[in-house]
């Protein structure tokens, strides 16, 4: 079974890298970028499953990057997880009219994201299982 693709997008090294770390340890083929444009040219050749971004960023934000997303019929459909430092309800209200599925504020767990992907991509087969590096009680 192939595995699920997460495509995670911030400008910020460690919680790119810190997010990356874990969808891998969870099973994920994961591509990090630190800008939405580099996103819009990499969905060009690969469609990822899910789309982690973060919305403030310096060439192009993740709120530009969905609105280009959602011109295209091929990315018109991919789930976004949207997550920023800042809460903007003007920014969040966008977002949501736009197809966003969840909108986190940083600093967040990230076994918080468990829940969250569950909802946007059903397990296919064991293969697919988000895990957590504590035991359950």
């Amino acid at each position: 079974m192939k595995k699920k693709m997460v495509f995670v997008v911030d400008d910020d090294p460690m919680m790119r890298d810190s997010l990356k770390r874990y969808l891998v340890k969870a099973g994920f083929d994961v591509k990090t970028e630190t800008d939405g444009f580099e996103v819009l040219l990499l969905l060009e050749y690969m469609i990822p499953d899910l789309i982690i971004s973060d919305i403030r960023m310096p060439k192009l934000d993740g709120i530009t990057l969905l609105e280009g997303m959602k011109n295209r019929y091929k990315t018109k459909n991919i789930p976004v997880i949207f997550m920023s430092g800042q809460s903007n309800d003007e920014i969040i209200e966008r977002a949501k009219e736009l197809g966003a599925r969840f909108f986190l504020f940083k600093p967040f767990p990230l076994d918080y994201l468990d829940g969250l992907i569950k909802k946007i991509l059903p397990a296919e087969s064991e293969e697919y299982a988000v895990v957590q590096d504590k035991k359950p009680e």
